[in-house]
């Protein structure tokens, strides 16, 4: 492994940082396996809909590329609207999208309450309208591998990098394809909240799509090297010939002109066994970018484990 990503921008001007963006975007859908990929064109089936007191829960189904459907949540609230739209990604332990809504199956109860796994209610009560996609792997879109919770992205990365593709790849090129459609409906801004390994989606997306405004990334920022193959080993986090081109400041330096905002736990084992030292090194890989912009990376570190903390929702 080089001692420093090929992709690693070295550049001093908007000007450089443009021609790098562009050029690292289209490398990065290559490694992904995604570049060649055309999203469906297809308007999304309403399945159902339920009312509460305060909001309704619309659930649809949307084709995102040849044979996949990603069903999805939206919660659209009653009163005091604000006209925006956010994302909501999902981590591991939350049931996909169910644990986001409260829906969760009780074997899934217990990790949803430890991860605090709120942010789609929260910003739901704040007048967002709320998109809660199912990951590929996850919720519905589990394929039964095993008889109980364990994550099956192992074993889905395997077969997809095995026809040149990737999970994450997928996981982004659909949270694109969803991001595209909602861009054409009349919401002043979109924008993207993600924990763990949502994090890590949100992250990707925000920095891959030119139509999402702002995002709390939460539990997930530290480098790949000294951090993955020991403490979060994955299959979601894992692309062929990655490592050699970026690390994950470098992806987060993608997102520059936009507004950041990360949370972590001081005690969060993501973090690796240099903890938030990791974590310091990669914002500061991304801020070379962002003070291009007169812009920074906005860092909350909390006193606690791996969890979701709302530290910035007052930004929201």
């Amino acid at each position: 492994m080089p001692d420093l990503p090929e992709l690693r921008f070295n550049g001093n001007s908007v000007e450089a940082y443009t021609k790098w963006k562009s050029e690292t975007r289209d490398k990065l859908k290559e490694v992904m396996g995604i570049s060649n990929l055309k999203g469906a064109e297809s308007e999304p089936t309403l399945i159902g809909s339920v009312d509460f007191p305060e909001y309704t829960r619309f659930k649809y189904e949307i084709n995102t590329v040849d044979n996949l459907y990603m069903p999805y949540y939206v919660l659209k609230p009653k009163k005091n609207a604000n006209g925006k739209a956010v994302v909501a990604i999902h981590g591991h332990g939350s049931d996909g999208k169910e644990g986001l809504v409260g829906n969760e199956a009780e074997s899934y109860k217990e990790s949803v309450e430890n991860y605090h796994y709120t942010y789609a209610m929260d910003l739901m009560k704040k007048g967002y309208t709320v998109y809660v996609p199912d990951l590929l792997g996850a919720g519905e879109r589990t394929m039964g591998i095993y008889k109980d919770n364990t994550a099956e992205c192992n074993d889905i990365n395997n077969a997809l990098t095995s026809l040149g593709y990737s999970l994450q790849g997928i996981i982004l090129f659909e949270n694109m394809r969803l991001v595209d459609y909602i861009s054409g409906l009349k919401y002043s801004e979109i924008d993207c909240v993600g924990f763990s390994g949502g994090g890590q989606s949100a992250l990707w997306l925000t920095a891959m799509s030119d139509k999402v405004n702002k995002t709390i990334i939460s539990g997930f920022m530290h480098s790949y090297k000294d951090t993955l193959i020991y403490n979060n080993r994955c299959g979601c986090n894992f692309v062929p010939d990655m490592w050699n081109y970026v690390d994950m400041g470098d992806i987060l330096a993608l997102t520059a002109q936009k507004e950041i905002y990360i949370e972590t736990g001081d005690e969060d084992q993501l973090n690796g066994e240099r903890g938030l030292e990791g974590v310091y090194e990669q914002i500061d890989i991304a801020n070379k970018c962002f003070e291009l912009f007169d812009n920074e990376v906005k860092l909350n570190v909390e006193k606690g484990a791996h969890q979701w903390y709302g530290s910035w929702l007052d930004e929201f």
